[in-house]
């Protein structure tokens, strides 16, 4: 079968969210498919990576987008009601191009990852149309609403309104939706919102294994340190829960792994947190850290950075907004902790108890072998892509 995968960035590297999601679908993909890959950009991409990318598609159109059209279109679109992060990947050029490739290429199947791509694919003659919300969007920028400024809040008042409806105006356009979790399904405000396909994220377990490693780093975080969730997490943690380890922990470190810390966090000036910036291979920290907390205030779906610390047999301490979505047993494989004097209490019990804590991480390894390699997601994506037949809610989790 002929997939064309349609991408709002090229895949690679995997920094971000929903280019990890994309690429080890293609990877998937390309197991039994042809993949013809259609994404934009307005990065350079680095020779290497390219040909990464072609040794695995039979074939990669790229379009690439200018800052000036950027800012032009989503200075229109403030008369307009499409949300602005649609408006911001779509283009005149981009729809023309991929019409036409689309023609060249006749696939079988339409592979859309996320909605901000929907425009894009809305009047393609293509016999079957899917579409990967992955998260729900709309409920992240909600999420966001109290831990901004006041202009910053008009704004994501407006956006939140434009695409909580755009999510439901695109659902209808596919045949089958994808998004990573029970909990972001039942945000999408659709009727038939049951009837799309639970796909969770994966990790990858030979890559993000344990290896054995002197522990000289206490607690840890990773993940881009510019997204907002992730910012506010680790001024959370500084902030709010360090406090309350002050007298026991006087000289705790955490160590924020991961590329552009914002403002924000380079203000705080701490002597508990280093910020490493960027990092090429995170499992260096992931093997020297005891702990790897990660207690989510906002965002959405599922977090890739805990699945990787569960992989390395780490135990990890996080929030029942961020378990939700991987569904792992409190004390057992996780430890949820929703209050600051809560990670704070967390911390300092799994610190002082190093055979639970190793134990609560040899679980989180096994439950991450079981239910969430890549290769048993991709199986099932392969399925439900391959299938005719309607999603039933027998068919639809396979967590």
């Amino acid at each position: 079968m002929k997939v064309l995968v349609v991408l709002s960035r090229f895949p690679l590297p995997t920094d971000k969210g929903d280019k990890l999601r994309a690429w080890h679908h293609i990877l998937g993909l390309a197991e039994s498919h042809q993949v013809f890959l259609f994404c934009l950009t307005n990065e350079k991409i680095q020779p290497e990576e390219l040909e990464k990318v072609k040794a695995v598609c039979a074939d990669v159109c790229i379009v690439k987008q200018s800052l000036p059209g950027i800012i032009l279109r989503l200075a229109f679109n403030v008369f307009s009601r499409l949300p602005f992060q649609v408006a911001y990947f779509t283009s005149r050029a981009s729809l023309k191009r991929l019409k036409k490739y689309t023609s060249q290429v006749k696939p079988d199947l339409l592979y859309c990852q996320l909605v901000r791509m929907a425009a894009h694919c809305k009047t393609l003659q293509v016999p079957r149309k899917v579409i990967d919300y992955q998260d729900a969007f709309s409920k992240g920028l909600e999420r966001r609403l109290e831990h901004e400024s006041f202009f910053k809040r008009l704004l994501i008042k407006v956006e939140l309104n434009r695409l909580r409806k755009y999510e439901t105006d695109v659902f209808d356009q596919f045949e089958k939706r994808f998004i990573i979790s029970q909990q972001d399904a039942g945000l999408i405000d659709h009727p038939a919102r049951k009837e799309m396909i639970i796909l969770p994220n994966g990790v990858d377990v030979d890559f993000y294994k344990p290896e054995p490693s002197a522990k000289t780093i206490d607690l840890l975080f990773t993940g881009n340190m510019q997204y907002e969730p992730n910012v506010n997490c680790v001024s959370y943690l500084v902030r709010e829960v360090f406090p309350l380890l002050k007298e026991d922990f006087p000289h705790i470190q955490l160590v924020a792994a991961g590329k552009n810390p914002s403002a924000e966090l380079t203000r705080l000036h701490s002597r508990n947190l280093q910020l490493t910036g960027w990092v090429k291979d995170l499992r260096k920290y992931y093997q020297q850290a005891r702990l790897f907390v990660a207690p989510m205030q906002i965002g959405i779906g599922m977090q890739n950075k805990i699945l990787e610390a569960m992989s390395m047999g780490m135990p990890v301490i996080t929030t029942s907004l961020a378990n939700n979505a991987i569904g792992a047993r409190h004390g057992k494989e996780i430890w949820i902790a929703d209050t600051p004097a809560k990670v704070a209490e967390a911390i300092s019990y799994l610190l002082n108890n190093t055979e639970l804590a190793i134990r609560l991480g040899q679980n989180a390894r096994e439950l991450m072998l079981s239910r969430y390699s890549w290769a048993e997601q991709n199986k099932a994506l392969n399925r439900f892509l391959e299938s005719t037949e309607e999603v039933t809610s027998e068919s639809r989790p396979i967590n």
